[in-house]
C-alpha cells in the first residue's frame, strides 16, 4: 500500500493545535456572551463565535479518526491498537479529571462522592448531561469500535468503501434527529457528543485516502460547500425558529461548516511550510484540553469568572505548565 502523502496530512500536527486554540478561543467567547457585558466586547466575540464557533472540536475528531485509520493499518494488531489509545488519554484524564472532580465536587460543590465517582467515570454525562469532560467519554467510545469502522473503510473496493461511509454517516445524522423528535430529554443530555460522530466517520475515510496517497479535492469542495449551506440554513433559522419544523437545528446547520475552516487552515499552513508552534501545542492537545476544560470549571466555581480577561488568561498560562509538565512525564515513563 503506497505511503506518500497530501497537504492536509502534512499539516495535521498543526491543526491539532489549531483546534486546540480555536477550542480555547471559542470559551472565552461564550463565557462573554453568557456574562452579558454588552457594547464592543460583545460584538467581538460574536463575530469570532461567527468565524470559528466551536469548529475547533469537529476539527480534532476529523483529526483523530484519520490518525487512527493510519495506525489500524500500520499495525492491525488490535492489542497493540488499544494499547496505544489507552496509555494516550487516561493516564492524563486520570491526573486532570482525578483532580479536577475531586476539587469540584468533594472540595466545592460538598456533591458526595456517589457524585464524583458518577463525574469521574463520565456516566453522569449520559445520564444527567453533565459535559465538562463529554469529549473524554465519546472518544473511548469511538476508539473501541473504531475496528468495526476501520473494517467498513478500508474495503479494497474504494467505490463500495464510500457508499457505506457515506450510508453509515446518513444513518448517525438520521439517529441524531430521530432522538431529538422522539427522546427530547435525553438528546438534550447528549447531542454535543452524537453529531460530533459525523467528523469521526469522514476522518476515518480520509484516513483512508491519505494512506493511498489520494487526493481529498472533490469531497473537500463538497463538504465545504454544505458548511456554506448550512451556515446560511443556520441564519435563516436564527431568524425564523420554526424554518422546516425545526429540523434545521444549530448544531445540524453547523456540522459541516468546521470542514470550511480546516480547509483553509490546511491551505494557509501548507503555503507557510507549517508552523514550529501550532505543531508543539498540537503535541499536547490533548492534555490542554483536560485541563483548561477542568480549570476553568474550577474557577467559575470559586468565583475567578472566566468571562474576565484576567482570570481567563490566568487559566491558560496555569493550563499550559500543567498540560508541559504531564505531558513530558508520561512521555518520558513510555520510553523508559
Amino acid at each position: 500500500m503506497c505511503l506518500s502523502r497530501n497537504k492536509l496530512s502534512d499539516v495535521r500536527g498543526e491543526l491539532f493545535g489549531f483546534s486546540i486554540i480555536t477550542i480555547i478561543l471559542f470559551h472565552f467567547c461564550e463565557d462573554v456572551e453568557k456574562a452579558g457585558f454588552g457594547g464592543a466586547v460583545t460584538a467581538m466575540t460574536k463575530i469570532g463565535n461567527l468565524a470559528l464557533g466551536s469548529s475547533g472540536v469537529e476539527i480534532f475528531l476529523f483529526l483523530s479518526g484519520m490518525g487512527l485509520f493510519r495506525s489500524l493499518s500500520g499495525n492491525p494488531r488490535l492489542s497493540d491498537f488499544y494499547r496505544k489509545r489507552l496509555r494516550r488519554v487516561l493516564p492524563a484524564y486520570l491526573v486532570f479529571g482525578g483532580a479536577g472532580w475531586l476539587i469540584l465536587d468533594i472540595l466545592l460543590r460538598k456533591a458526595g462522592w456517589l457524585t464524583f465517582l458518577l463525574d469521574f467515570t463520565t456516566v453522569s454525562f449520559w445520564t444527567e448531561g453533565r459535559r465538562l469532560v463529554w469529549y473524554i467519554s465519546l472518544i473511548l467510545i469511538l476508539y473501541l469500535l473504531f475496528p468495526l469502522l476501520y473494517r467498513m473503510v478500508a474495503i479494497p473496493d474504494g467505490r463500495l468503501a464510500g457508499t457505506l461511509t457515506a450510508v453509515l454517516t446518513a444513518a448517525v445524522m438520521a439517529g441524531c434527529l430521530a432522538l431529538h423528535f422522539l427522546a427530547q430529554p435525553v438528546y438534550d443530555h447528549i447531542e454535543i457528543a452524537l453529531w460530533r460522530v459525523v467528523p469521526f466517520i469522514l476522518g476515518a475515510w480520509y484516513g483512508r485516502k491519505m494512506r493511498c496517497g489520494q487526493g481529498f479535492t472533490a469531497e473537500a469542495v463538497i463538504l465545504c460547500a454544505m458548511g456554506v449551506i448550512g451556515m446560511a440554513l443556520a441564519a435563516v433559522t436564527k431568524w425564523r425558529p420554526d424554518f422546516l419544523w425545526g429540523v434545521f437545528s444549530l448544531r445540524l446547520s453547523t456540522l459541516f461548516y468546521p470542514f470550511v475552516v480546516m480547509f483553509t487552515a490546511a491551505a494557509v499552513l501548507s503555503k507557510c511550510g507549517g508552523s514550529r508552534f501550532l505543531r508543539f501545542v498540537g503535541s499536547i492537545s490533548l492534555e490542554l484540553y483536560l485541563s483548561h476544560v477542568i480549570i476553568r470549571a474550577i474557577f467559575n466555581e470559586a468565583g475567578l469568572k472566566t468571562c474576565y480577561p484576567q482570570y481567563y488568561l490566568l487559566c491558560i498560562a496555569l493550563s499550559a505548565a500543567l498540560s508541559v509538565a504531564v505531558n513530558r512525564l508520561f512521555m518520558r515513563r513510555k520510553g523508559a
